[in-house]
């Protein structure tokens, strides 16, 4: 930490046609190694014509008191990056963050931008050097990951700057490298009618539920027994992170109500009478524990292995298997297909108000004009839709 060394400092009038008094000291930064390095500070305290040298001295003096503070940490550029993150932008824009996408902004920088530069002085990051790691991410990682690294080392260097740690940004120009494209796979009529032959009870509602209402995982097992409302509605209040438990949606448009076509209304009743736990607090789709499903788990579990069935009872049966066939499920695939398959079947708005989609301009927001009538209709006619195509083999399974 700084220390005074029971300095008085120094006084000097400055200026030609407006003089104006100067202090000058010196303060002693501790170095993270534990050494001290003394720098020069200079301060204009004041115009002379309104205060005497005594005056200046005083708050020179003053001015040095609250510099040399055993609390105050001076801005060093040999201050580490790793050390700015935890210790000056984390607590700065933490709290500024929603609560539901802070968990996982935080998880992000900490893995993916921060540990690369930990132990980096911040006066010794340069472009090169951040720009090659950029270039190396596209190997690994997908788009988004490579934008958002650009994005956040960029907002903490800029930070830095603000901050009087770092005379320019390093990070300012860097350039996004070629990617891959992103995903934008979706479930065909005929997958999603091989899938749904080789599930069954729970498993089969959670992903009719996924392909019909456009539910992101973390809103549908964030679900409780007394959100289902009357009328075919669900109410979407919560989401469940898999990093701080059950939040608020991921936008204000996701809170709302999702109208369920007949046949997930009645399904989902029935699930529910069979369940022992009826409080109405209780999770819909609950572990033995009680807690939310995890997300990650239903995939890996249940979703692809319910693929892999499929495909595999197809070969066995000598059916010709299209290239890519059941293959690369997630949610965002079936919430996709949810999209793709509904656009046809209803109005740009409809999707938009079925999806709970939340855009920055205005257009979107006439998009999200709810228009239940027509929602309504469009979701039957997904129904019918994805379930009017027979699965080339089917298999009964029994309930486990």
């Amino acid at each position: 930490m700084p220390r005074d060394r029971h300095q008085h400092g120094r006084v000097e009038q400055v200026g030609k046609s407006v003089k104006k008094w100067k202090g000058h000291f010196y303060v002693y930064e501790r170095q993270l190694d534990g050494s001290e390095k003394r720098r020069h500070r200079a301060v204009i305290l004041g115009l002379k014509s309104k205060m005497s040298k005594g005056e200046a001295e005083d708050a020179l003096r003053e001015k040095i008191a609250k510099e040399t503070a055993p609390s105050q940490i001076h801005p060093s550029p040999e201050h580490t990056f790793g050390w700015f993150w935890k210790d000056r932008f984390k607590p700065l824009k933490e709290p500024t963050w929603k609560p539901s996408s802070a968990p996982k902004m935080v998880w992000f920088i900490e893995n993916y931008v921060v540990k690369p530069f930990e132990n980096v002085p911040l006066g010794k990051l340069n472009r090169f050097d951040i720009q090659l790691h950029l270039n190396s991410l596209p190997a690994n990682f997908s788009r988004s990951v490579v934008v958002n690294f650009r994005t956040y080392i960029r907002a903490i260097l800029d930070e830095a700057l603000e901050q009087d740690f770092i005379g320019k940004n390093p990070a300012r120009k860097l350039e996004i490298p070629a990617t891959r494209k992103p995903s934008k796979r979706i479930l065909s009529v005929e997958e999603i009618a091989e899938l749904l032959a080789h599930m069954h009870g729970r498993d089969r509602l959670i992903v009719r539920m996924f392909l019909l209402l456009g539910l992101r995982p973390g809103e549908l097992f964030a679900l409780r027994r007394n959100d289902r409302l009357t009328g075919n509605y669900l109410r979407i209040d919560q989401s469940v992170s898999p990093l701080v438990g059950v939040v608020d949606p991921k936008t204000d448009a996701s809170a709302t109500g999702v109208w369920m076509p007949p046949s997930i209304a009645t399904e989902l009743d029935f699930w529910m009478e069979s369940q022992e736990d009826k409080h109405p607090e209780s999770f819909i789709f609950a572990t033995r524990k009680g807690t939310p499903l995890s997300a990650n788990n239903f995939l890996k579990r249940a979703l692809k292995t319910a693929g892999e069935r499929a495909r595999k009872k197809l070969e066995e049966n000598g059916q010709e298997i299209p290239k890519g066939f059941l293959e690369n499920l997630t949610h965002q695939a079936l919430r996709r297909s949810c999209a793709t398959h509904m656009q046809h079947l209803g109005s740009v708005k409809d999707v938009q108000a079925h999806l709970r989609h939340a855009r920055p301009n205005i257009t979107a927001e006439v998009y999200m004009q709810e228009i239940p009538a027509t929602v309504r209709a469009a979701v039957e006619l997904l129904d019918q839709k994805l379930t009017s195509v027979q699965p080339k083999v089917s298999q009964s399974i029994e309930p486990n």
